[in-house]
């Protein structure tokens, strides 16, 4: 028997949406490796990285939208700066990072439901 309180808790936290984490390093490594997941379990994307995925989706038989590949594409330089260059230590528009991410898995769900496939598991990991 789950108790009021816990309930609640749960209710409120389901209300306020997803929680990011405050480290910049870990918000660029999560949205990028759930966005390859999708790509991966849905689209059958390959390759090593975000970047090398939306390309292997970009020439399959399901392109995804010039737009939509441009936003990911963002979020993977984002990513790829803070990883590999020394004097890039933080996201500098955070709002703009996380919207551009809620945005791109958004339209690759509406993107599913068109098509109806839904496969994966809606791994999100923040």
């Amino acid at each position: 028997m789950v108790k009021f309180g816990e309930a609640l808790s749960a209710f409120i936290k389901f209300l306020a949406g997803p929680t990011y984490s405050s480290n910049d390093y870990e918000l660029a490594i999560k949205t990028s490796k759930d966005l390859e997941h999708l790509l991966e379990q849905e689209w059958g994307a390959e390759g090593k990285g975000l970047h090398e995925k939306i390309t292997w989706v970009q020439h399959s038989s399901s392109p995804l939208p010039d737009d939509l590949m441009r936003r990911m594409r963002f979020l993977a330089t984002i990513r790829n700066k803070l990883i590999h260059e020394v004097e890039f230590t933080k996201i500098e528009n955070r709002s703009k990072f996380i919207e551009t991410y809620e945005r791109s898995k958004r339209e690759l769900r509406t993107i599913l439901v068109q098509r109806g496939s839904t496969r994966s598991n809606d791994c999100t990991i923040m």
